[in-house]
């Protein structure tokens, strides 16, 4: 799923978890607010969450750490803080992209 640079608003539907066979969430370059929906661990065939430039607050959920067929994670250019999930890095070719 593909919605990159469409000026959305708002959040992250929770809906989004309950689509088992996604396996990329692009949602980078619009104006989403609020938390990254937990359910989205729900999704284990995702291998790209790109989730940058937006206005995105709080934390990534613990449960992505759980998506092992996940090989980027984009969340840079946000407001999120607290720490990184444990566990994320576990594919050899994972990359997170986390602002500097």
């Amino acid at each position: 799923m593909d919605l990159c640079c469409n000026q959305l608003t708002g959040n992250i539907p929770s809906a989004i978890g309950s689509l088992k066979k996604l396996s990329v969430v692009a949602l980078q370059h619009n104006k989403l607010t609020g938390e990254i929906p937990s359910s989205l661990s729900n999704s284990l065939t995702l291998t790209r969450l790109d989730l940058g430039f937006n206005s995105l607050s709080g934390g990534i959920p613990l449960g992505v750490a759980q998506i092992t067929q996940l090989e980027l994670l984009d969340v840079r250019n946000n407001s999120l803080s607290g720490i990184v999930p444990s566990g994320i890095y576990s594919p050899v070719s994972f990359y997170l992209v986390l602002p500097i």
